[in-house]
């Protein structure tokens, strides 16, 4: 894992913290600075060569049972016949937090197999009518660690009042994927695009276009997103004492399902102190989804003054227990500098754990990150593999991108008919701009034979959501009638 910045750091030590062998590489979260240990660094007087002793980190953690570099195993040292060197040693990897893998059961009061959970939750459902999931860890049956697995328990979330993520082409994300726990079809949505250019006479074209341009919410570039907001989905007919009776009893499924009644106006008169007095109850008992809750209230300033920062702190407790949208919330602040510096490395990290869970908002966001040359070298063809992912999911807005990379041949030939292809799904699911781009061929003919009655079509559609520059080019196109006619 690559250290986290620490004012502490030194020269002469190697940073590690510990990491359970039971515990997916894939689910192995950025070290806090709370759990990095240091060590101090050997040198060799022959060869002058650095390394830490193995006796060293045994002292610092039990059962330990090898040292990682990310997904790389640190082997021992060895000597020109290939025999481990003795006293066992291995070399110093600057500016790194290593993981020493710990032989340890894990015993989070989250973490049980699934056997034992499936039957908590049945007793669970059967007392307080809780709708409430279980995740495993993608741990193959087959798995040796699969009796151990962590499995999450987590309410349904929704993002009814979320605006989506900034995209690099002004896209975004219009439409949620209904196979995600966490993810549900957000209600409205305003445009995140910066101005298209007017068309006028004089051969107007889609590669007029600002492209991968991002705004902040005050207009300017870089525009923040906002985040998921959390709910247990449970249905307004639900009886509305029994979910009290249970949440006072200390049920924190029920906790969490009373918030988000006060939080939602659902049943109850909007309360969004209320929602986090009932989160915190439960936050309190290490409930993820509670926590993450908690986090969208700070992130909000729904019934709190918007503090990020806060807000960031409640996103690590949800994403140390591995909750996706959680991760991918924290690439968000981290991207746009909301409550910690801007860094889009640590933002790209936080996206790839999400996106490793298959959410389809992180998957997207790491392909803008591609596009736009920031944590990364700018690459058009692993942004289309990112886009991909999260397109084939029913990401509108990362439809939208792939038809634009496809519009101007960025990483592929260029190709209209494949641009309109793209554009089309992400019109479909009522995105203005791809609406507006869809026009553009038809009244350009381009990918398509040209046709200016699909172009009023679909520049209508746009319109009618607030996209200026359809309302420019329905304009346009009404004077050049007018002129036809007199």
């Amino acid at each position: 894992m690559l250290q986290e910045d620490d004012p502490h750091s030194q020269k002469n030590v190697q940073a590690v913290r510990s990491v359970n062998k039971n515990l997916p590489p894939t689910f192995v979260l950025p070290a806090r600075p709370d759990e990095i240990f240091h060590i101090d660094i050997c040198v060799n007087p022959e060869t002058k060569e650095e390394f830490v002793l193995w006796e060293d980190i045994l002292q610092a953690f039990d059962n330990a049972v090898q040292v990682r570099e990310r997904t790389r195993v640190v082997s021992f040292l060895k000597g020109p016949d290939y025999r481990t060197l003795e006293p066992r040693r291995i070399d110093v990897v600057p500016n790194t937090v290593l993981d020493v893998i710990v032989n340890t059961p894990l015993t989070n009061t989250e973490v049980a197999s699934p056997v034992v959970q499936q039957l908590g939750l049945q007793l669970l459902s059967n007392e307080s009518n809780v709708d409430v999931k279980i995740d495993s860890l993608n741990v193959s049956p087959t798995s040796s660690a699969a009796s151990s697995a962590p499995v999450i328990i987590h309410t349904i979330f929704s993002s009814t009042t979320t605006k989506a993520r900034r995209n690099p082409v002004y896209g975004q994300e219009e439409t949620a994927m209904d196979n995600y726990w966490h993810i549900d079809r957000p209600l409205d949505f305003s445009s995140a695009r910066g101005p298209h250019g007017p068309l006028d006479d004089q051969t107007p074209t889609t590669r007029d276009l600002p492209v991968f341009e991002r705004l902040d919410n005050g207009g300017n570039k870089l525009q923040s997103s906002e985040p998921q907001s959390a709910t247990t989905d449970v249905p307004i007919e639900m009886d509305m004492a029994q979910t009290s009776i249970s949440a006072s009893q200390g049920n924190k499924y029920a906790q969490v399902a009373l918030g988000d009644m006060y939080r939602d106006g659902k049943g109850v008169p909007q309360n969004y102190q209320a929602a986090k007095d009932w989160y915190l109850k439960a936050a309190d008992q290490g409930h993820a989804a509670a926590q993450y809750s908690i986090g969208v209230l700070y992130d909000r300033g729904y019934g709190v003054f918007q503090d990020h920062a806060q807000a960031m702190d409640w996103y690590l407790k949800a994403a140390y227990q591995g909750l996706a949208v959680s991760q991918y919330n924290i690439g968000i602040l981290y991207d746009n500098g909301q409550g910690v510096p801007q860094d889009h490395v640590r933002a790209m990290d936080w996206y790839l754990m999400a996106a490793n869970q298959g959410h389809a908002f992180a998957q997207s966001a790491i392909g803008d990150l591609y596009v736009g040359d920031e944590g990364v070298l700018q690459d058009y063809e692993h942004a289309m593999d990112w886009y991909l992912k999260a397109a084939n999911q029913g990401s509108a807005s990362a439809q939208y991108n792939i038809g634009f990379l496809y519009d101007r041949g960025y990483g592929v030939p260029q190709d209209y008919a494949q641009a309109m292809n793209w554009y089309l799904k992400a019109a479909n699911q009522g995105l203005a701009i791809s609406q507006y781009s869809v026009g553009l061929l038809y009244y350009l003919g381009e990918g398509v034979p040209q046709n200016h009655g699909q172009a009023r079509h679909w520049y209508q559609m746009a319109a009618d959501q607030g996209d200026s520059s359809a309302k420019s080019m329905l304009q346009s196109m009404k004077s050049k009638d007018n002129v036809l006619l007199s």
